[in-house]
């Protein structure tokens, strides 16, 4: 740090994505004074939207969304944040056929089930409706008090697979289905870490319908919205370093300042907020759960063409793969009559992490080569191809989300998003429902503005 003051702030935040934005907006609401503190030059964290390059002075502009975007019903402080600020969403959803490349074969059907022998898709309809039974046995708000919880921690949900799911092509279907859902491979979360997240989506309807719709305008409007609200509190390029606190109150060092807050709330990925100083430290069940659970991989990447050359062959743009450099494709076109076509597509887990070693070119050959065989030989010359790394961001270190190791929620899980003194949790990762998703981390940015909020007036005695 420079050792130049910033002065004083009732409150501060870390970390200016959605939960911290909508945190500090939360308690500059309620008549606090509230200062953001954000690494990057920008605002938005894992929200973050762009123009697409090469367009001509006729063409309207096309938003890029590069992180977070999709939005399904039940993520209501979503919608309430959309509405707000009079923005608009659009169906995801194209008419056509879906590609579905199981087993290095690629055959065309329908979105909703996955073209599969009769015995292999019974066999994996079975294994789902098995997961979301055992799902409804896990309490959102404390996962590791469910009666088979030590159990369920204990293996992976490759380990789930293995026994409960028989047939080779279920399998493969539903360790690309995981994949394709958490940016993970199934020997990474443990069988109640996926049963949690099943379950804090409401159920498996939620979950297949949590990307029906995206707003054209790019999902980083809101992180700029909310921005705006509290303009002139928020610190760019300066990230925390230290959080020190005492019993008069917390100050929290940057590379730019000190200053000095009542309470904070550090809403970052758990690695990134493992890495801050804390003084006195953290207790030792929070510690070990920020360093316990690790980023997903994620490479996200769109392809921009002259028109939806797949619309011709009646395919709707998505298709999903269980192997292969790309796992899943939407047609992401604008409908702003110049009849582009747009392809958005991510590259998942293993196969994000052996792509984020390569060079830009070497990435770009991978991309359009895995697209060429799911879609054929025009998709591998877009007018041109964005490609955004999230293994890469250095103040992220992943997408979607960090997940549940093998053991980590029965041995640290009573942390997972309780006050340490005067330093509060937000996150996507903190929340009980649509952990993972952007609605998650609105509804943890709700309940830490709250706490904090509550704990300064029980201390003053006030109502």
């Amino acid at each position: 740090m420079t050792g130049k003051a910033a002065g004083d702030a009732d409150f501060a935040v870390v970390g200016a994505g959605l939960a911290g934005l909508r945190t500090a907006t939360a308690l500059a609401d309620a008549g606090a004074s509230v200062t953001v503190f954000e690494a990057r030059d920008r605002v938005g964290g894992r929200v973050w939207s762009t123009a697409a390059p090469g367009r001509s002075a006729t063409q309207p502009p096309m938003t890029l969304d590069l992180g977070a975007q999709w939005v399904g019903p039940g993520q209501s402080e979503m919608r309430r944040l959309i509405t707000q600020h009079g923005l608009q969403v659009v169906p995801t959803a194209v008419p056509g056929r879906t590609i579905w490349a199981l087993n290095r074969q690629v055959t065309l059907a329908r979105a909703a089930l996955p073209p599969m022998p009769p015995q292999a898709l019974a066999d994996l309809l079975a294994g789902g409706a098995r997961l979301a039974l055992m799902s409804w046995q896990v309490l959102t708000h404390a996962p590791w008090q469910a009666r088979r919880a030590t159990q369920w921690d204990q293996i992976t949900a490759a380990d789930w697979i293995r026994r409960y799911i028989r047939t080779p092509e279920g399998r493969a279907c539903a360790r690309m289905l995981i994949r394709a859902d958490a940016a993970i491979e199934p020997d990474e979360t443990s069988l109640l870490g996926l049963l949690f997240d099943l379950r804090s989506v409401g159920g498996a309807r939620n979950l297949a319908r949590a990307e029906m719709f995206r707003l054209p305008g790019g999902t980083h409007e809101l992180a700029r919205r909310l921005s705006e609200q509290v303009r002139g509190r928020i610190r760019l390029a300066d990230p925390v370093r230290a959080i020190s606190q005492d019993s008069a109150g917390v100050t929290v060092e940057s590379d730019g300042c000190a200053l000095r807050c009542r309470r904070v709330a550090v809403c970052l990925p758990p690695p990134l907020a493992h890495e801050i100083r804390y003084t006195p430290a953290l207790p030792q069940q929070r510690a070990r759960l920020l360093a316990s659970r690790p980023m997903g991989a994620a490479v996200k990447f769109h392809a921009i063409y002259a028109r939806p050359f797949w619309r011709d062959r009646g395919l709707s743009g998505q298709a999903l793969s269980s192997s292969g450099t790309v796992c899943l494709t939407y047609d992401n076109s604008p409908d702003d009559g110049t009849g582009r076509g747009a392809l958005v597509g991510l590259v998942v887990a293993d196969q994000a992490r052996r792509l984020s070693a390569l060079d830009p070119s070497r990435q770009e050959q991978e991309i359009l080569g895995s697209l060429g065989g799911l879609l054929g030989l025009d998709a591998q010359s877009p007018d041109s191809l964005v490609i955004q790394d999230w293994c890469r961001e250095v103040w992220t270190r992943g997408c979607y989300a960090a997940h549940f190791p093998p053991g980590v929620w029965t041995s640290y899980g009573g942390a997972f998003s309780q006050p340490c003194r005067r330093i509060h949790w937000a996150g996507t990762e903190t929340s009980t429902a649509w952990h993972g998703y952007m609605e998650g981390a609105l509804r943890s940015a709700a309940r830490v503005a709250r706490e904090m909020l509550q704990a300064d007036a029980v201390k003053a005695g006030r109502p």
